[in-house]
């Protein structure tokens, strides 16, 4: 991809991305990256009108990583970036968004911009981005958590004649369609993911369960306090709770999700044997302080 200025266009492109039913216009006057988002982003192509409009502004190739830090404050609400090489903002409630980038590799820039964008907006639409494998079996979304190593990818891998909604991050939302009243919280895939890991899988389905897991030597379940299940699901939710302007309402939320799904630890092997204790649990039951 060339930043050069006879490769920018003078009118503006422009890709509709749609994740969670949430819909984020990139916009940009440099072709060749609008077409470059489009094909990374092609399976959650979108329609109608959208919730977050971004403007991407590319001129040059500062930064040759991705992973060096972007440095992200929070003031009323709205997110700022200042690195050298990505400099912006966002503003999920207003529905604007704006990104300087200088880099050797803007895909991946654009797709962390955009994380933290779907956190807010998830967030703002009553529901929230959680760092978990979502996996579909026999129609209901069951979802591991846990810090990065705990087995979250090795669980969608060993598991056969499941979905996986995605390996790593989810977005929660809950259910306001009208019929089951029993199904409370919908989990959506999220294009986020690497190489390393599962290919996400466009769909959403009713959550059924929460497990945070802990490798072990034998396979079983621990049910959860909801004092624990609140410091457990916190932990796991990025970008949200660096704004303290957020921090009330993403504690209430919390304890809401985990009165309305059960919460356990999962104790587990890296084989697929942590099913059986999942079925043999049957209907997960919540646990009280």
């Amino acid at each position: 991809m060339n930043s050069s200025s006879d490769q920018r266009d003078e009118s503006q492109h422009n890709y509709l991305i749609s994740v969670a039913g949430l819909n984020t216009l990139v916009s940009s006057n440099n072709k060749d990256l609008i077409l470059a988002v489009q094909n990374r982003y092609s399976a959650y192509s979108g329609r109608g009108e959208h919730s977050l409009e971004v403007n991407v502004d590319y001129v040059g190739q500062i930064r040759s990583s991705s992973l060096l830090d972007q440095d992200a404050q929070f003031e009323d609400g709205i997110c700022y970036f200042h690195a050298p090489g990505f400099e912006g903002f966002v503003d999920s409630k207003k529905g604007e968004g704006k990104l300087v980038l200088s880099s050797m590799r803007p895909l991946d820039e654009i797709d962390y911009y955009l994380r933290v964008a779907y956190a807010l907006l998830s967030f703002d639409s009553g529901g929230l981005m959680f760092h978990a494998a979502g996996l579909v079996r026999n129609g209901q979304a069951y979802l591991f958590f846990g810090h990065s190593g705990s087995g979250k990818t090795t669980v969608a891998r060993v598991s056969r004649s499941v979905l996986v909604l995605n390996d790593d991050l989810l977005i929660l939302l809950p259910d306001t369609s009208p019929g089951d009243q029993s199904i409370k919280w919908l989990a959506f895939a999220t294009p986020f993911w690497n190489p390393t890991q599962v290919a996400p899988t466009n769909l959403c389905a009713p959550v059924t369960g929460l497990y945070r897991l802990v490798q072990d030597q034998e396979v079983y379940l621990e049910p959860m306090k909801s004092s624990q299940a609140l410091a457990e699901m916190v932990s796991n939710i990025p970008v949200i709770p660096d704004d303290l302007s957020r921090g009330e309402k993403l504690l209430k939320r919390c304890a809401v999700l985990s009165e309305d799904i059960p919460v356990h630890y999962l104790h587990f092997l890296p084989d697929s044997t942590f099913w059986g204790a999942i079925d043999a649990l049957g209907k997960p039951r919540k646990v009280d302080n």
